[in-house]
């Protein structure tokens, strides 16, 4: 059963963190380098959603396991186990947080800008509102990547098999 559960973990993990790489650094270029502007902010539209569930389904099964082969099945607390459910803690507050706060006001963003002739000075206004709000989505984006790789890392290191 402690096999399952480490797999589980690594696995939970491990797919979060490919989701993240493949999406920012593979298909989002993609998707804006052959698609018109606005088509490709559609298209991302649209997996954000499925994005951002992959996250909350790997977090809470990655949290879920962390704590059971800590708390069954580890004979010692140690700092190791606080950064792994910290760091993991982290990454599923930063997933919903730009899942559940800053997609929708994003999307709301982008649709005001849709309405607003893109030369004028309300559009430039709604424009950089928008930036700003994607900048802090990808600050977020980039941290739980951060974390994800630092606790793949950790456990790794500290593998005794």
């Amino acid at each position: 059963m402690q096999t399952a559960i480490k797999f589980l973990y690594t696995l939970s993990i491990s797919l979060w963190v490919g989701s993240i790489f493949f999406f920012s650094f593979m298909a989002a270029p993609s998707i804006f380098k052959v698609l018109p502007r606005e088509t490709a902010g559609n298209v991302v539209s649209d997996i954000f959603p499925k994005y951002y569930m992959v996250g909350y389904v790997c977090g809470a099964v990655a949290i879920i396991a962390a704590a059971v082969l800590w708390f069954v099945y580890s004979s010692r607390g140690g700092i190791v186990n606080y950064l792994k459910i910290g760091g993991l803690l982290l990454m599923l507050g930063f997933t919903l947080y730009a899942g559940q706060v800053v997609l929708p006001v994003a999307s709301e963003t982008r649709a005001e800008m849709r309405t607003l002739n893109e030369g004028s000075p309300e559009y430039q206004a709604v424009y950089k509102k928008f930036r700003l709000i994607h900048a802090r989505s990808a600050i977020m984006n980039a941290s739980v990547l951060v974390l994800g790789i630092a606790i793949l890392a950790i456990n790794a290191y500290t593998n005794k098999e």
